[in-house]
């Protein structure tokens, strides 16, 4: 090989040693721009809120207590801080906060839905299908039940409350026909639902375990003419005259 060949190559090998070398500082500054573009610029920061999924939420209440921090850098939001925020809300059963890019966040709430109605401190309060009560009424509802329970410790009673409202929940879903002949429940304890139904007939329903059984025995016990139907053992059911 020829000198001026070899210094040739040598000249070519230094501008590719040096074009490597600038690109691989173009590929930091780019990732360092992305980095501080997405991480702490505002260009990519929270404008807007969302909210979906309400029924009677007013939006503005739900953002109010989101307490998004807008012109936040959407990919530093806490979004687990924003949706425990949102869950204090007694209406709000559940809540789901996501990241719309590019400055968007999004929270879909599912509120809570009465099943029926309790008193609390002589106030009437709807409650879910969880017991929990979560509402203020002004009057005694139309449609929905009333669940009593006399258990005075305050998780023995949520416990009642819960039970009740789970099987108030079951029937609303599988039997609404039935549902129409229950005028209160009674919840004493977590194990002892009892429905008051029309007529004077009562039925002991037991616990909220099993009760597609339980309906499913129920259905067949009330052909017969009595005052009271047992279903909280399904597999040994009984009747009071």
């Amino acid at each position: 090989m020829s000198q001026a060949r070899f210094d040739e190559r040598r000249r070519a090998d230094g501008r590719r040693r040096t074009l490597r070398r600038v690109l691989a500082v173009l590929g930091v500054a780019v990732v360092a721009g992305l980095v501080w573009l997405v991480w702490f610029s505002d260009v990519l920061g929270v404008r807007t809120v969302d909210v979906e999924g309400l029924t009677s939420l007013e939006p503005a209440e739900v953002r109010e207590a989101a307490d998004v921090p807008l012109r936040t850098p959407l990919a530093r939001l806490d979004t687990v801080a924003v949706q425990a925020r949102v869950a204090k809300l007694e209406r709000v059963e559940n809540v789901a906060v996501e990241r719309s890019w590019p400055r968007t966040v999004r929270i879909v709430v599912t509120e809570r839905t009465a099943v029926a109605w309790t008193t609390v401190d002589g106030t009437l309060r709807a409650i879910d299908r969880f017991g929990v009560d979560f509402r203020d009424l002004s009057k005694e509802p139309k449609g929905y039940v009333e669940v009593t329970t006399d258990a005075t410790d305050p998780r023995q009673r949520q416990l009642a409350i819960a039970s009740a409202a789970s099987v108030v929940a079951f029937l609303r879903r599988e039997d609404p026909d039935l549902v129409e002949q229950v005028q209160a429940v009674d919840a004493p304890t977590r194990d002892a639902v009892t429905l008051n139904l029309t007529k004077g007939r009562t039925v002991t329903w037991g616990s909220a375990a099993d009760s597609a059984r339980k309906l499913q025995v129920l259905d067949a016990l009330l052909d017969i003419d009595a005052s009271g139907y047992d279903v909280s053992a399904p597999e040994q059911p009984t009747t009071r005259e």
